[in-house]
Parts: C-alpha cells; structure tokens; sequence
C-alpha cells in the first residue's frame, strides 16, 4: 500500500539511513543499571545514552533541558497545547546465551540485533529523526500550532522513578501524544500494579532448611535451589518471561516448593502453605485478590523471588489486576492469607490506566495506522506497563507490528529494517495528525 508522506519528510530512504545510524549508536551504549556515580544515578551508561540524545536534539535545532540526572527534555514550539511523546533509554540486563554482541549493534540479513534496539531505543531513535525534520520545515515556514516534547527517562524498567520525579515536580502533563513503547495497532489501557515485599522474622521452617530463588520480582524465575537439613542440595530448573505475562514461563520457585512438598524430611505447613497461596494458579485466587473485571479480566500474580534461611522469609511478588480490586485490598487480603506475624510492604505501585475508545487523539492515532497499513486500527489492553500508566491523556502506540517476534526483554533481541522502516511511516502519518488535531 502506497501512502502520501507529508510535505515535510525527507526522502524515505535518507530518513531510513538516519534513524538506523542514530539507532545503533544508542544500542552500543550499555544502559543496564549499574552502579551511581556523580551525576549518573543509574550508572554511566544511562547517563552517556541521555547526553548523546540530547546533543542529536540540540543538533536538529531543538530545546533541550535535563531534570535532574534522571530526565532530558528536547521541545519545539512556543505556543499550542502540549504533544508529548516519552521514551526510554535503559534496558533490562542481557543475561547470557546471546549469539552476538548484545551491545554490538549489528546488522545481518536486514536485522538490526541488540539489547535495547526495540525496547525502547527505536522510540527514541525514530521521534527525534521525526520531530527534527518536521520542526526544519516548520521554522522556516510559519511555525506549529503547537508544542512538541520527546521525554527522555532512563528509569523505565525498575520502576520509574524517572518519569514519577517529572509528574511530582509539577512538569506540564501532554494533552496529546503516545508512548511508542508497546505494538501496534493501539494499547489503551494497562493494569494496576504492585510489587510487594513480604517478610517475616519467625517462621517455623525445618531446622536446616534453606531456600533461594529469583533475581526481580517481575521476572518469572528460571531456576531456584534448596539446602536440606542433611545438606543436600535440590536444584529446579524453569523457563523465564515477564512477570506481566506470567503464564508464558515456567517458575522455578514454585517447581521446587512442590518438590519439597512431597519430601517428607522438610515437608510442613509453611512449605505446603507457599505452595498453596503462590503456585497452584496464577491469578491470585487462593490470595483472595482474583477478581476479574471486564476491560482487564483476571488478576496475575508471579511469585518472584523467595529466600528462606533459619526462621527469616522474605519474598516478592508482582501482582497485576484490574477495577474490580484496589490496592488496598490487595494487601489487606494478602496480609490476611499470611497472618498477622508477616509484614506486606508496598515496595512500588502503579495506578490502573485507561484511555476511553472515544478519546480524540487515540482515534487520530488508529487512522493514521489505518492510513499507512491498510489493516482496521483496533485496540487493546495489557498487563505490561509503560509511561503512558503515568500520563493519563497518553497511550502506547508500536513500534512492535502485529504477528513479529522481536526477543525483547530476552536473547538475542532483534528487529527487522523494513519493520522499522514501517513502524517509522505510521509514526509519520501520526504525527502530522497530532499536529492538525492540536491547531
């Protein structure tokens, strides 16, 4: 399908030569969270990626500001309602069993691999090669009905702090925009969350018995050990996946609980009760919290970490649910299937979020899909979460296209030059879309 670009674009394949340049200076930037130093909160490489970004901003003739070392703006326009598009430079680590290079940034056979290279250095990569060229024709013309912001955070995947630390500050909330950090066509909506921690100093645990398993909450466990009293050691292997989606992995944890379960030296109550409130279903049902609604339906819950040694136990959960249930209730109900010696701490909350269907702009936004794909623009819900759950006039919008396998969050990510190519063309419609919706 041929659609008409706007009258600002560059040549396609010029554009295309652009993003995929600035693209992979980004990705051969490591911004795993690691230690802070001076002015990098998150570690040196969140802070050289937000620099470069900045500086490729500055270079299109953009205003660019930092908030703190958490946060880069880059803005044009100085008048209009505000249209914001943010985006995030950190990645989740990249783990082991790569065939490539994860920072490598390479190109083989049209395929762009790295970490990072579709979440979520694509957004960043693509809005600042679009926002620059339509701001060029803009200035030299009679300017925009509007302002444009790209957001950059670099807190995105432990929490947000980032992007909280703009909206408590008072920074001017977007009217317009979408986070291109999800699929197309459209993510209007995304469940609440939590992610609990739950201790307890005096817990009848077989004497001996030691248990160790998970590294993040929200990551389903791919492996889990025990120590038994006679000092054997009992291994379980899973499947790792995100703990949005938890059913799509194998938890480790919960393997070896029901291993432990049914030997008959560390078998008790407190091991059969783990496994009963934690393992036998996924939705919180046995938690008292499974209450499903019609927009996001059931409740999921992944046990993320456990780790038991001498009669302390702490572990984390991730929990994501709908409007049928508050948080509060959550862990009210949470604290009474555990009893009063346990403490539940809310270590981060976020707040359900939904865009109506007949939101002005979401509707802009699946034409401009429309427009580009030729396929019907419909919308959905998810249990992930992106900025938009912060900023609610805002929905995730792509770059992930329908029926593609990227290895986000996983080995060997990867994204295809023609689907950015095409992810890009929907960008452009969209944009010049906001802007006429803004005049």
């Amino acid at each position: 399908m041929t659609t008409p670009r706007p009258c600002w674009a560059l040549p396609q394949e010029l554009r295309d030569e652009r993003i995929l340049s600035l693209l992979r200076d980004l990705v051969r930037i490591n911004t795993e969270h690691a230690a802070p130093a001076p002015g990098a909160p998150y570690g040196e490489g969140c802070e050289l990626a937000l620099r470069r970004a900045l500086l490729e901003c500055e270079s299109r003739g953009m205003r660019t500001s930092r908030l703190g070392q958490k946060v880069g703006i880059a803005e044009v326009g100085d008048r209009g309602p505000l249209v914001a598009f943010p985006v995030h430079l950190d990645v989740v680590p990249a783990g082991a069993g790569w065939t490539r290079d994860p920072y490598g940034a390479q190109v083989e056979d049209g395929m762009l691999y790295g970490r990072g290279c579709m979440d979520n250095k694509i957004g960043a990569a693509v809005m600042i090669e679009l926002v620059g060229e339509l701001w060029e024709r803009a200035r030299a013309a009679t300017g925009l009905p509007c302002r444009i912001r790209i957001i950059f955070g670099t807190d995105e995947e432990t929490g947000m702090s980032d992007l909280r630390e703009y909206v408590d500050s008072g920074c001017e909330l977007p009217s317009l925009g979408f986070v291109p950090d999800a699929t197309f066509p459209l993510v209007r909506g995304e469940k609440a969350r939590l992610h609990l921690v739950l201790t307890c100093d005096d817990v009848d645990l077989p004497a001996g018995l030691s248990i160790s398993g998970g590294t993040a909450a929200n990551v389903v466990p791919d492996s889990a050990q025990a120590t038994l009293p006679d000092g054997t050691t009992v291994r379980a292997s899973g499947k790792s996946a995100h703990g949005s989606t938890p059913e799509r992995g194998q938890n480790a944890i919960c393997a070896l609980l029901r291993e432990l379960a049914g030997t008959p030296e560390v078998s008790g109550d407190v091991v059969c009760l783990f496994e009963r409130l934690f393992c036998r279903d996924l939705t919180g049902a046995a938690l008292g919290i499974d209450v499903p609604d019609d927009e996001f339906g059931h409740t999921s819950v992944n046990l993320g970490v456990l780790e038991a040694q001498g009669r302390r136990v702490r572990i984390e959960l991730d929990v994501r649910f709908g409007s049928g249930i508050s948080e509060d209730e959550v862990v009210s109900r949470l604290q009474g299937a555990l009893g009063a010696r346990w403490d539940v701490r809310v270590a981060m909350s976020k707040q359900l979020h939904l865009v109506p269907e007949d939101d002005p702009c979401m509707r802009a936004l699946l034409a401009a899909y429309e427009r580009v794909t030729g396929e019907l623009g419909t919308t959905s819900v998810m249990a992930g979460g992106t900025y938009a759950s912060l900023l609610p006039a805002l929905v995730a919008f792509g770059p992930k296209l329908p029926g593609t396998h990227t290895g986000a969050h996983g080995i060997d990510e990867h994204v295809l030059l023609e689907n950015i190519s095409k992810a890009t063309d929907i960008y452009e419609v969209a944009l010049e879309a906001l802007v006429e919706l803004s005049a």
